[in-house]
């Protein structure tokens, strides 16, 4: 490098733009030039004889100027308003920031960064970076110099002193300065790898965490938004063509940026892979996998760019799994920090299925069990995250059968259960419990579910074009098949499940003949009956839901007068216009009395980790020792049905059928002397519970029925329970669940009703329970002989149990249970009664029609609610609907309150009927609500009926 080097203007301009910060303590800074061609920069307090000058107070603006002689260089701080000073010498001539011609210094490539005074520190620091500036448009020919600048910035980024630390990192921050600029530019316009690892080392001091505050995330903001870290990854990428081995000065000060980058920039990792970054980092990890210094921040880097998917595969295919394998197997044991992110990489890499397959191919998971056999003596500090990253890769090796053959075969079935039962009591441990608790679930060898058919036991035979019935058990192509494993960590592909299985119940069904694809004119003729706000609000005769009903009464010989009769009285009689698949043997009680939630707020229930963790503990003993539960079934709903010889199961329309009544009342206090256990019950209407089955004297498993022509959505629950002993705790174990999470993981209780408590005055619906958790068990979710195309996504699923303890108040009661505050179908009949009879504010349009009837012969209402004294046609059209999924039963009551409120004589709602006409269909569902079903499947029995509307051979629609 030259010793002579001229500056351009351009310094003198950002001189001028800079605005010195200093303290109020008077110093002296002095430059003192010891041969003409090698000047040596240094700060000392005044003691000097040469021209000196005092700083300026740190509150008062200052602009630099170079006074330059043969000898001597000074550095002055000068107020802005004065003008720039001459020395009345003839041999010294002043050139302030202003001036706009050219000033003349000389450089050395040695720079003392030294000062007693912090207003010193801030002048030299201002040259320094100035000097950096100017040398960094032509970073190739100032390799030396740049290198010093750095060793100096980054001294005093490194001072124990946290308010130094922050001065210095604030003057980088200065817009002027465009510091980061500066450095990216080094970085990228240089190609010499001393260099670029000096300036990496400065940018990695910058954002150093010693430096926590708003200066450093602001300088990593700007940093991101410069796009350093692709900068720095194309650099690496061009000096690696001359080989690996040229990177040695830089890999580990760039990869420390890279690093810092990536925890703050989620799209890193598509970044790098763009500009040829995760190649380049894999053959580094390789040829640095001995480097215990260099390989941590490539191991941390690699771990951000495993996080995309897209990586993960390419990071598999060019041998990332193997790679990691063996830099575990050559990591001493005491190695804790490097030994987590290798096992953090690998269960990012085994989320991709071909990952897993590679990863069983080496010795690794050897290496983990190992760990895991001997996890207390893993440092406390990487405890978590390590055992965490090592029960995800086993997650992800048993999601294959193969994985799991290599995991039983050595020994990690005994491992976990091992670490399940060993584990402290302490919090931070109870996620990797339940890890352990999955791993050790995918392992063990699944149980069939304890029912005669994964079909739900309530079956339709869906009416085909020319009126024969399809039927259900020809309704599935099944193909005999070995079992195919797949994860269980995401529910994809249930809904298209749910569509195939609609698609084969209704494959005969020429839907495309009554659903044109362009609606025609004389189609919308068809519906105009729904609209009798556009028809002077006359609703045409035969449409009425009410009529509906009263014909359906006298059908079945039960025509009385309902409106002499009490609420109960009402609620009986119009239940036998529900028409059901099954044979009901009551009514509810609570449904029967109208019975509903409590008024004021109910507090959520806090959940007790200690009980959860023994939930867990209850699992593997069940499934290491079946043996010590008792399998009494005593209630089954399969074999109810079929002892009836209902096979039709097609509720029967003759005037003959009995009137449903309860008798819940009288048998209160009576114990059933015949059993020892509890009774059960749940045919009636939105009842549902299949199988109950007694595994201890206190203790039932329970298992749901599924949606009608299916094998899948439980969730919703409705029984009655009887015969039970007072303050003894039940638990009850729901054990068919299917989604991975539930609310009762979340503070939800079940609800439950007393029959005593209601003969009491308290009749109301109240949430009950302890020790309620959510967590997976070992009963397969398909079973094996079924599995076919369709199930191979779900084949290797488990089921999840809902488990709650009740505590009954009084002995012999009978009482309900269910998922939350009922709504039944008759229910909504009894309300939209009382509306008919309801006196209406005055403009208020009130109208109840049947859109259509479901394939099981029950209406669907239809309101229109708005005001008559403005024309509808001005009017938007506001469309509600409820139960599209029947188990959400808190819809109807949202509902009945919307009604109620739109009804109301207030200002508000006449506002609302002013402004909209309000179409709402209260049950979209009749048919699910009615068999206590939870998924949307029941809604196409509706929506089938809805499009035979438009029969082109009737040419108009279905009237009751």
């Amino acid at each position: 490098m030259p010793d002579q080097i001229r500056l351009c203007g351009q310094v003198n301009k950002r001189r001028s733009n800079m605005a010195t910060t200093t303290s109020s303590t008077s110093a002296t800074v002095t430059t003192t030039t010891t041969t003409p061609s090698a000047p040596r920069i240094t700060a000392k307090p005044s003691t000097t004889t040469t021209t000196t000058t005092r700083l300026l107070s740190a509150t008062k603006p200052s602009t630099i100027s170079i006074s330059s002689t043969s000898t001597t260089t000074t550095i002055q701080p000068t107020s802005p308003a004065s003008p720039p000073s001459t020395s009345p010498s003839t041999n010294t001539s002043t050139a302030t920031t202003t001036s706009p011609s050219p000033t003349t210094i000389t450089s050395s490539s040695t720079i003392s960064p030294s000062s007693t005074s912090s207003s010193g520190d801030v002048v030299s620091l201002s040259v320094t970076l100035e000097r950096f500036a100017c040398y960094a448009e032509d970073a190739s020919s100032h390799v030396d110099a740049l290198g010093s600048l750095n060793t100096c910035i980054s001294s005093k980024l490194r001072v124990e002193e946290d308010a130094s630390r922050l001065n210095v990192l604030g003057q980088l921050l200065v817009p002027e300065v465009q510091f980061i600029e500066n450095a990216a530019g080094v970085i990228e316009r240089c190609r010499h790898a001393g260099l670029v690892g000096s300036t990496c080392s400065l940018l990695h001091d910058a954002m150093s965490p010693k430096n926590k505050g708003e200066l450093r995330d602001m300088l990593i903001r700007k940093a991101l938004n410069l796009n350093v870290a692709e900068v720095i990854f194309r650099t690496l990428r061009s000096l690696s063509g001359d080989g690996l081995s040229v990177l040695d000065p830089c890999v580990h000060s760039a990869y420390g940026v890279i690093t810092k980058l990536a925890s703050k920039d989620p799209k890193l990792a598509i970044k790098a892979r763009l500009v040829g970054g995760v190649k380049l980092t894999h053959q580094l990890l390789r040829a640095y996998a001995s480097n215990a210094v260099i390989l941590l921040p490539l191991l941390m880097a690699t771990k951000y760019l495993a996080k995309n998917v897209t990586n993960q595969i390419m990071l598999g295919k060019d041998g990332c799994v193997a790679t990691m394998a063996t830099i575990l197997c050559s990591v001493p044991k005491n190695h804790w920090g490097k030994l987590k992110f290798i096992m953090e990489i690998l269960a990012l890499l085994t989320k991709a299925k071909s990952n897993v397959v590679r990863l069983i191919r080496e010795t690794a998971i050897h290496h983990m069990l190992t760990i895991l056999d001997c996890w207390d003596k893993v440092e406390r500090r990487h405890q978590i995250k390590l055992l965490k990253a090592i029960l995800g890769i086993l997650s992800h090796v048993c999601d294959s059968k193969h994985g799991r053959n290599a995991v039983v075969t050595l020994g990690g079935l005994e491992i976990t259960q091992k670490f399940i039962t060993s584990c402290p009591g302490d919090k931070k441990f109870d996620s990797l419990i339940s890890s352990a608790t999955n791993v050790f679930l995918k392992c063990v060898t699944k149980g069939e579910l304890p029912v005669s058919s994964h079909k739900g036991a309530i079956r339709f035979k869906v009416p085909s074009g020319d009126g024969s019935p399809i039927s259900p058990e020809n309704s599935r192509e099944t193909t005999p098949g070995t079992e195919v494993d797949s994860s269980d960590e995401e529910d994809e592909g249930e809904e298209e499940e749910d569509d195939e299985e609609a698609y084969c119940d209704f494959k005969n069904l020429d839907l495309a003949e009554y659903c044109p694809h362009r609606t025609q004119p004389d189609d919308l003729l068809k519906l105009a009956s729904f609209f009798p706000e556009l028809n002077g609000f006359v609703v045409p005769g035969g449409t009425g839901f009410m009529d509906s009903l009263a014909s359906a009464r006298k059908e079945r010989g039960n025509g009385c007068d309902m409106q002499s009769e009490n609420p109960s009285e009402m609620y009986i009689r119009s239940s036998m216009c529900t028409k059901s698949l099954l044979q009901f043997v009551k009514v509810s009680y609570p449904d029967m009395t109208g019975s509903c939630g409590p008024k004021a707020l109910e507090p959520l229930y806090a959940k007790d980790r200690k009980v959860c963790r023994m939930k867990a503990l209850a699992t593997i003993k069940r499934v290491l020792q079946p043996d010590l539960y008792m399998q009494r079934v005593v209630y089954d709903l399969d074999y109810l049905l079929e002892s009836d010889h209902t096979k039709q199961l097609i509720t029967p329309t003759s005037s003959s059928l009995r009137i449903l009544n309860n008798w819940d009342e009288k048998r209160v206090g009576k114990k059933d002397i015949a059993v020892n256990h509890l009774n059960f019950e749940s045919r009636f209407e939105s009842g549902n519970l299949r199988r109950a089955i007694q595994v201890a004297s206190h203790e039932y498993d329970l298992i749901l029925n599924a949606d009608v022509n299916s094998s899948h959505h439980h969730q919703w629950f409705y029984f009655e329970v009887s015969n039970m002993e007072a303050k003894t705790p039940y638990l009850f174990n729901i054990i068919n669940n299917e989604k991975s999470n539930s609310e009762f993981n979340f503070g939800m209780k079940p609800v439950f009703f007393s029959v005593k408590e209601a003969m009491r005055g308290r009749s109301e619906w109240v949430r009950l329970g302890t020790d309620i958790c959510y967590h997976k068990n070992h009963y397969s979710r398909i079973p094996k002989q079924v599995a076919n195309v369709k199930h191979k996504k779900t084949s290797n699923k488990c089921y999840y149990t809902a488990t709650f303890t009740v505590i009954f108040p009084h002995a012999n009661d009978v009482c309900y249970l269910a998922y939350h505050y009922p709504y039944t179908y008759t229910q909504l009949q009894v309300y939209l009664s009382k509306l008919e009879k309801q006196p209406l504010p005055p403009s208020v349009f009130y109208s109840n029609q049947v859109l259509c009837h479901t394939l099981g012969g029950n209406p669907v209402p239809l309101l229109t609610l708005t005001r008559t004294d403005k024309k509808a046609e001005e009017k938007e059209v506001m469309f509600l609907t409820a139960r599209v999924h029947p188990g959400e039963s808190n819809s109807s009551w949202v509902m009945q309150g919307t009604i109620d409120f739109l009804l109301k004589d207030t200002p508000v709602a006449k506002d609302l009927l002013d402004k909209y006409v309000f179409k709402i269909i209260p049950m979209l569902n009749p048919e699910g609500v009615i068999h206590g079903k939870y998924g949307p499947k029941g809604l196409l029995l509706a929506c089938s009926a809805f499009v035979i509307l438009c029969n082109k051979n009737e040419g108009n629609c279905k009237r009751p």
